[in-house]
């Protein structure tokens, strides 16, 4: 826009214009909204940033970093390397490529591991056919009788590739420590520990069937309760409501929703892999008299399983049945 124009002077005295162009702009794709920072063509910018990490190793390139380390390291970079591929694109490479780490995990595109290293979702490696989640101990196969499970599928077959990095880079960073840890996160998978490891949840995202679970793994029904007071619920319960939040950046998908067979022998192995062989249950959700308010899983403490954040948007099975297990 011409500093000349009309429209530019109304751009610079008319908050609220500017930020309907702001929303527009970001709408479209051209820039991206971080707090009070503004990333002009986000896609072109950050695909350009990441190419200094990911290239062939006959490629010509000034970056210290290649294809066989970043498979070691799981996507984690640190700050030091960065640094050093990058410091010929910065008058001050160390203040500067410090701010854009930070816009960066604003973003949700890193996430901060420790002061001086960054986890990319984006470069994690698939759950390979030879890692077994339960014979490696991510999952507990054995002693598990209480299992709940809970299934998103996107009722146009489409599930953007980003959607689930952007799904564990912030439940990475919002759940207390230790409950995620990059040696249980892939590109498309993720376990969570809970309850002192003993409550196991899967994450995992399907972009082929265009579903995304939740399921919970423990040795009793009551280990699988997170939380206190008018806040204790089920593991699975609480995340669902997490995802449910996150994917309302994505208003233009719609999500059908369903449980899963609470049998634990409908949640076993095949071929290494966890694999669910039992059926759905769709849900609808339950109409209530409350009021829909505006929610804040920052403010009321959801991500620690804290407020009443998991009772909202509650479901129901479509059809009345008194259990939630196969009959096959």
């Amino acid at each position: 826009v011409p500093q000349s124009s009309a429209l530019f002077s109304k751009l610079t005295t008319d908050p609220q214009l500017l930020q309907k162009a702001i929303e527009y702009l970001e709408a479209v794709g051209d820039v991206m909204q971080a707090g009070d920072q503004l990333l002009i063509d986000p896609i072109g910018w950050f695909s350009t940033f990441i190419c200094h990490f990911v290239k062939d190793d006959l490629a010509v390139s000034t970056i210290q970093i290649d294809n066989s380390a970043l498979r070691q390291q799981r996507g984690t970079i640190h700050l030091s390397d960065i640094i050093q591929a990058l410091e010929h694109e910065y008058v001050s490479p160390e203040e500067h490529i410090a701010q854009i780490m930070e816009l960066l995990c604003g973003l949700e595109l890193c996430v901060p591991l420790e002061k001086t290293s960054f986890l990319f979702p984006c470069l994690l490696p698939h759950l390979s056919t030879s890692t077994s989640l339960f014979d490696e101990g991510y999952l507990n196969s054995t002693h598990v009788s209480a299992v709940r499970g809970h299934r998103f599928r996107e009722s146009s077959g489409f599930i953007p590739p980003g959607l689930f990095l952007g799904l564990i880079a912030r439940l990475f960073q919002s759940l207390a420590p230790g409950v995620m840890h990059p040696t249980r996160m892939w590109k498309d998978c993720a376990v969570l520990f809970l309850n002192n490891a003993v409550t196991r949840v899967l994450l995992r995202c399907d972009l082929e069937k265009s579903v995304i679970d939740v399921v919970g793994f423990a040795p009793s029904s009551e280990q699988l309760f997170v939380g206190a007071a008018k806040g204790q619920a089920s593991a699975v319960i609480w995340i669902v409501h997490l995802i449910k939040m996150y994917l309302r950046n994505y208003s233009q998908l719609k999500f059908d929703e369903a449980w899963l067979c609470t049998n634990p022998e409908c949640h076993g192995s095949r071929g290494g892999q966890y694999s669910y062989q039992g059926s759905e249950f769709p849900l609808l959700p339950r109409v209530t008299s409350r009021k829909n308010r505006a929610h804040d899983c920052n403010a009321e403490g959801c991500q620690r399983f804290l407020g009443m954040g998991h009772s909202l948007d509650v479901m129901q099975l479509t059809c009345h049945s008194d259990s939630v297990l196969c009959t096959t």
